[in-house]
């Protein structure tokens, strides 16, 4: 048993060596596997894993790859992404760390503290670095603006946080204030308040 608690160590200590961005772990079971071209870590039972740019709980973590760039989470996942105050719920995760992209293929809900915005959907793409999301089946998306709640739903949604600019594709809905807008594609740049409609556009427009 010391052996092996000694191996942990020196692999623990190897980490935060070889790692450009560090990552910490902990969990209530941690299975650790050494083999040369196969190191992974298996986390249960409270498992948390983090970097100095998001923090991620779940049921079970799992790292692997090479300097253990991907993590795969399933079950109660919160993630935190610290730079802008952005917290996600699902029920599935996976983290790229070399590229900062996260993926996830189950229900997800995300809170933009920053931007004052919510966005739900059935698979879910974010490139942190870019701040670019991107939702799919059922995707839709609450945001607090100037001129009133802005609430749009789409077969697929893409968000630029940066931009502040929403590209709406398939069975599109937008309602801004007391405003409403159909089309089968649909781009609202926040900022200037303006909104392209193209093919099957309908709308309201009051005031």
């Amino acid at each position: 048993m010391k052996n092996k608690l000694s191996l942990v160590l020196l692999f623990l200590l190897s980490c935060s060596l070889c790692f450009a961005s560090e990552i910490t772990f902990s969990g209530g079971y941690t299975k650790v596997s050494l083999q040369d071209g196969n190191r992974t870590v298996e986390l249960t039972g409270g498992a948390k894993a983090s970097t100095d740019t998001i923090s991620i709980a779940a049921d079970r973590i799992f790292l692997y790859g090479e300097d253990y760039r991907y993590t795969d989470c399933t079950g109660n996942i919160n993630v935190h992404e610290t730079e802008h105050n952005l917290d996600i719920k699902s029920t599935s995760l996976f983290y790229d760390r070399q590229e900062e992209n996260l993926l996830s293929n189950g229900w997800i809900e995300i809170d933009d503290t920053e931007n004052e915005a919510q966005l739900s959907g059935s698979w879910f793409e974010y490139n942190i670095n870019e701040r670019i999301m991107v939702l799919q089946m059922k995707a839709s998306i609450q945001k607090v603006t100037e001129r009133g709640m802005l609430a749009c739903k789409a077969d697929s949604i893409e968000y630029n946080a940066n931009k502040q600019t929403l590209e709406l594709r398939g069975n599109a809905v937008v309602t801004w204030g007391s405003d409403s807008y159909k089309a089968s594609y649909i781009i609202v740049d926040i900022d200037t308040e303006e909104v392209i409609l193209q093919g099957s556009i309908s709308g309201e427009i009051n005031g």
